[in-house]
């Protein structure tokens, strides 16, 4: 498989987090209405027996990277006092930037101490999100109502430009550029309708950035949210989120849009592991079934899945 990089100019805001499992689903629904019924099963399958042929990451802002869910290393005993009391605080500062520049995220993976943190004023320059009140309209009169009508609170996520990750078999990589154009032209996410999600313009080429295996690697850091397989390591650092799906695009005005809750590990999670030579063509997770109920799946007339998968770099962690 070979690694690709997408980078994705936005002209809007966003109402839908770039997570690998929502931009997968994008996906099947560009091969399901562009390409026969067989590449869609093509891909499910693959997925399925657990041999898929396109990973992709979470969206990360411009050429920032998720800061990896490891331990705080304490100050080595050499140290002055001053010098304690810096480290002490560099490493608490490390602990609350959630994104990394690519140089420290590489430094980070060969074991090495972090230096190259984003100052505050980039983190808020690379991504956010604000909330905003929006008035809920009556549909039977298409109107506010009276009074101003009832306000809620809607979150839009900001982020000028978006880095995607992938690893694509060779006879997959023009489905997915393929995928990226129908993306510029259709929109990403819920509320796409009505302005979010828009796409200005994007590339799509071989990146190398990832590729080098550091010395003495022992494990992975994983750039998506993923659904571990019961062989999959256990022995790591991670966090938990709660997905609350939905269908995308007619199914989500279907009357029974919602998928069940899903427990993930969050993009960032590290597990200890052997990395051999073939570590490019290795993956942890799976695709998820159940999470729509099966009257649901009577109703839409298919199964519905979930992706779940890791996208996988090799790292040393620091024992």
């Amino acid at each position: 498989m070979k690694l690709y990089r997408s980078r994705l100019t936005l002209r809007s805001a966003s109402a839908s987090h770039w997570q690998a499992d929502t931009i997968f689903g994008h996906l099947c629904w560009h091969i399901a209405r562009w390409h026969d019924e067989s590449r869609l099963n093509d891909l499910l399958e693959q997925c399925r027996r657990g041999k898929p042929p396109a990973l992709l990451s979470d969206g990360f802002p411009r050429d920032y990277m998720p800061r990896p869910i490891l331990p705080r290393a304490g100050a080595p005993q050499h140290l002055s006092k001053a010098d304690r009391v810096k480290h002490h605080f560099d490493v608490k500062f490390a602990g609350q930037s959630e994104w990394l520049t690519l140089e420290g995220f590489n430094q980070l993976r060969r074991g090495e101490t972090m230096t190259s943190l984003l100052k505050e004023k980039d983190v808020e320059l690379a991504a956010g999100s604000r909330s905003i009140s929006k008035n809920q309209v009556d549909r039977r009169t298409n109107t506010a109502g009276g009074d101003g009508g009832k306000l809620f609170d809607f979150v839009e996520t900001i982020l000028p430009e978006v880095t995607i990750y992938w690893r694509i078999e060779d006879d997959w990589e023009k489905t997915v550029g393929d995928f990226l154009e129908d993306l510029k032209a259709s929109g990403y996410g819920k509320r796409k309708s009505v302005g979010y999600g828009q796409i200005e313009s994007f590339t799509f080429e071989e990146f190398h950035g990832l590729d080098e295996t550091p010395p003495r690697a022992n494990g992975f850091i994983s750039l998506s949210r993923f659904v571990p397989a019961p062989n999959d390591p256990t022995d790591g650092y991670w966090d938990i989120a709660v997905k609350y799906g939905k269908l995308g695009e007619e199914l989500a005005v279907s009357g029974r849009p919602f998928k069940r809750p899903l427990i993930q590990l969050e993009c960032g999670s590290c597990f200890f592991d052997e990395v051999k030579p073939d570590w490019v063509n290795r993956w942890y997770g799976r695709l998820v079934d159940g999470v729509v109920t099966q009257d649901q799946e009577k109703l839409y007339g298919f199964e519905v899945k979930q992706y779940g998968f890791a996208f996988l770099v090799p790292m040393r962690i620091a024992l």
